[in-house]
């Protein structure tokens, strides 16, 4: 899967603004992605309202509590995050997760060494 260039991400938010959330006629027009591809850039990138800062306590411990709550569904979790993407929840965990391994394993590591 080839990399959305500028020129495609400018076409797609005019051919959005032209023509709404009908994917499959937005690819037509655009010819080098396809209807999902579309939609996924949409809703991931390229939508208004996207924050594309990083994570801040509040959310991270969101992401966390929420988890816990309903497990991965990443969708029902970014609907409490205003602005973040079922797919930024989603890495935002796995960052957590990769996290917490990393500092059980240096406490192991620590425990072996005392």
């Amino acid at each position: 899967m080839e990399k959305w260039s500028s020129q495609e991400d400018a076409a797609l938010i005019t051919l959005y603004l032209m023509y709404g959330p009908q994917w499959v006629t937005i690819s037509r027009i655009l010819e080098t992605k396809s209807a999902h591809q579309c939609s996924n850039r949409w809703q991931n990138a390229l939508r208004p309202g996207i924050n594309k800062e990083p994570f801040n306590t509040f959310e991270h411990d969101t992401v966390s509590q929420q988890y816990r709550v309903h497990g991965p569904r990443w969708a029902r979790i970014s609907a409490n995050l205003p602005g973040r993407t079922r797919n930024m929840v989603k890495a935002s965990r796995e960052e957590m997760q990769a996290e917490e391994e990393s500092i059980r394993a240096k406490m192991s590591i620590a425990g072996l060494l005392n």
